[in-house]
């Protein structure tokens, strides 16, 4: 049975997906952003955060500055009224860093994340029981409607793209089916999954879950 709420336009879901209404990519889908976001502080305690696109530090401001803590990566420079950062590509980032140290990974990516997923599932491994969390933000639909996708995309979700063809009705659940391709790689359970969706032709794709190890 699905024990789905809805709060801000984004639901909270166990056991399944459940589609959302339409977010766009203004103050509606910040608020479906902060509220996914507050959702995953209240499951994951202490939360230690990687901003991987930190960006304006917008979400920092309104929601990670109550994490544990909190550290961000961005190609920008920051001011010097923001918390430091590294600067630098995040995927060379994700290669070198130590993850155990974080437990919370945002990905509020302009274009595609998956390739940044794909690392932190290689690189990231988790304890039984130990408690963590992926927050993903995908702007890549469009290209599903040339019958393109991303190749760490396809490579998540097993779904080739010159088998696929032109579509975008089918972009949700390819993303969907690529986060359980995270979870299996990562080798952790899915606990509670939020999403929300935005208005055509972008169609961005706002996702968040948080999951538990498995253990060897």
């Amino acid at each position: 049975d699905d024990d789905g709420e809805s709060d801000r336009g984004v639901a909270v879901s166990r056991g399944r997906w459940k589609r959302t209404e339409q977010k766009k990519n203004t103050p509606a889908a910040m608020e479906a952003k902060v509220a996914m976001r507050q959702r995953i502080l209240e499951q994951v305690k202490p939360a230690n955060v990687l901003d991987l696109f930190c960006g304006h530090r917008t979400l920092w401001r309104q929601v990670w500055q109550f994490a544990e803590n909190y550290v961000g990566c961005d190609a920008r420079p920051w001011e010097l009224t923001e918390p430091a950062r590294f600067v630098c590509d995040n995927r060379r980032l994700l290669r070198c860093l130590d993850l155990s140290a974080f437990n919370v990974f945002d990905l509020d990516a302009f274009g595609s994340p998956w390739e940044q997923v794909i690392i932190l599932a290689a690189r990231r491994k988790w304890a039984a029981g130990e408690r963590g969390a992926l927050v993903v933000t995908d702007g890549s639909t469009l290209k599903t409607r040339w019958g393109q996708l991303p190749r760490a995309l396809a490579l998540l979700s097993g779904v080739s793209a010159t088998k696929m063809g032109a579509t975008t009705t089918g972009a949700e659940e390819i993303r969907r089916i690529a986060l359980a391709g995270f979870a299996r790689r990562s080798g952790v359970k899915i606990l509670r999954h939020w999403e929300a969706t935005g208005p055509r032709p972008a169609c961005l794709y706002y996702a968040a879950m948080c999951f538990e190890g498995l253990g060897p």
